[in-house]
C-alpha cells in the first residue's frame, strides 16, 4: 500500500529544495605550499542513503575524493527557512518537521579537510618507533555551533593543550551560539563520513599478509575534544591576540579546548603536568582505518559511520569490519549517539615498530547532523 505520508513528503520537500538544487555556491580553492586545516560549513544537496557498513572487498582502491569547485550545499539558515516554511505552511508541530526534514536526510553538515599534496613529497609521513609516532591531523568545528569561529588560526592546527576538562558548558549555554533552535531529536548527530588518502611503506617481511589487514602497523583513530567552562584565558593570550577578526573574537576561546580521547596521562607524581597516553594497539572502538598490508599505492579509503548501526562488537558481523580493516567497536553507533553540541572530532594517524611508516596524503571529514 502507498504510504500517502511519503507521498505528501515528498511533493512538500520537492517544491521547496528544487530551486536550491539547481542553484551553486562558489567555492575557493587553497593553493598554497602549506597545508591548511579547511573548515566549511554546509552540506551535500541531499546525503546519499547509507551503504553498507563495510565495503565488499577491494573497494579501497577508488579514486581520491573530490572537492567540486561549484556544488549547491544548504546552510544552516536554508534549513531554518525550511523549517519555518513547512511550519507555516501545514502548521506542524516542530517535532514533527525536525522527523520529516530527517526523513529527507536534509541534514546541516560540517566539513573539514587536511591536504598534504602541495607539499613537494606530496605527503607527510610518520615514522614508527620515533617521538612523532602518533600524530594529530585535523579537528571539526564544535558541532552545531554556527555562531561560533576560531580566532587563533595556529592554535587551531594543533593538537590542544594537554590540560583534563574540569567542568563542561551547559548545553543551555551552547545554544546561545546556535542559529535557530536546535533539532529534537535525541540523537541529532546522523552521520560521520571520513575520506582518507593513505598507504604504508609498501613491503613487509611478513609476505603471507601483503595486500590484506592483518599484520598492519599504521592506522587512523578517531579522537573528540570539548570546552573547558573553566578555562583560564587571559586578556594577552595568544589566542585573542591571534585573532583573525578581532570583532568577532569567540565567546569561548580556542584555547578552552581539552581532550576528551585520546586519554591524558601524569608526567610526574603531583599530576601538574600531562601528556596524551596513545595505546600500543589499535583502539576498536576508536579505531577508523588500517592501512592495506605492504602497499605502497596510496589508497582512497571511504568509512561512514552512522547513529542507526547495528553491528555489536563481539558478534559475527563484526568479522566484515576487522575484514575490511575498521574497529570492530566502531559499528554500533555508539559514538554518533554520545556525541554533544559543540563537540569537535580529530583525526590521529599513527605508526608502530621500526620499519612502518604511514604517508598521509589527504584526511576529509563531514559531520552530518539534524538541525
Amino acid at each position: 500500500m502507498i504510504d500517502l505520508f511519503d507521498i505528501a513528503l515528498f511533493f512538500l520537500v520537492a517544491i521547496i529544495l528544487i530551486p536550491r538544487i539547481f542553484s551553486t555556491n562558489e567555492r575557493t580553492t587553497n593553493t598554497s605550499t602549506i597545508p591548511i586545516m579547511i573548515n566549511r560549513r554546509g552540506g551535500v544537496t541531499i546525503p546519499r542513503r547509507r551503504g553498507p557498513i563495510a565495503p565488499a572487498p577491494g573497494r579501497h582502491d577508488e579514486q581520491e575524493p573530490s572537492t567540486p569547485s561549484s556544488l549547491y550545499e544548504p546552510r544552516p539558515e536554508d534549513i531554518i527557512e525550511v523549517k519555518d516554511i513547512l511550519s507555516k505552511v501545514s502548521n506542524m508541530p516542530p517535532e514533527l518537521v525536525d522527523m520529516i526534514l530527517d526523513r529527507a536526510e536534509y541534514w546541516a553538515c560540517a566539513a573539514t579537510v587536511i591536504d598534504y599534496s602541495n607539499n613537494p613529497q606530496r605527503k607527510i609521513t610518520i615514522l614508527g618507533a620515533y617521538p612523532a609516532e602518533d600524530q594529530f591531523l585535523l579537528r571539526t568545528e564544535p558541532l552545531g555551533l554556527t555562531k561560533w569561529s576560531r580566532s587563533n588560526r595556529d592554535l587551531w592546527r594543533v593538537e590542544s593543550a594537554p590540560k583534563r576538562l574540569k567542568k563542561e558548558y551547559a548545553e543551555s549555554d551552547l545554544q546561545e551560539l546556535v542559529d535557530g533552535s536546535f533539532s529534537s531529536l535525541e540523537h541529532p548527530f546522523r552521520k560521520v563520513v571520513f575520506d582518507i588518502v593513505s598507504c604504508d611503506q609498501g613491503w613487509s617481511g611478513d609476505r603471507e599478509n601483503h595486500g590484506r589487514y592483518t599484520g598492519s602497523w599504521t592506522w587512523f583513530d578517531v579522537g573528540l575534544e570539548r570546552f573547558d567552562q573553566e578555562n583560564d584565558c587571559v586578556s594577552e593570550c595568544p589566542d585573542h591576540l591571534g585573532s583573525e577578526d578581532a570583532e568577532k573574537t569567540p565567546s569561548i576561546p580556542t584555547c578552552a579546548i581539552r581532550p576528551i580521547w585520546p586519554p591524558l596521562e601524569e608526567v610526574d607524581a603531583g599530576g601538574a603536568l600531562m601528556r596524551y597516553h596513545h595505546e600500543l594497539l589499535p583502539n576498536q572502538g576508536r579505531l577508523i582505518q588500517l592501512n592495506k598490508h605492504a602497499e605502497g599505492n596510496f589508497q582512497h579509503y571511504h568509512v561512514e559511520w552512522s547513529w542507526d548501526d547495528d553491528v555489536e562488537p563481539e558478534s559475527a558481523a563484526a568479522q566484515t569490519l576487522e575484514d575490511a580493516g575498521r574497529g570492530t567497536g566502531t559499528g554500533n553507533g555508539a559514538f554518533l549517539k554520545n556525541l554533544k553540541l559543540g563537540d569537535m572530532i580529530t583525526v590521529w594517524g599513527h605508526a608502530r615498530f621500526p620499519g612502518w611508516t604511514n604517508n598521509v596524503q589527504k584526511v576529509e571529514v563531514k559531520v552530518y547532523w539534524a538541525f
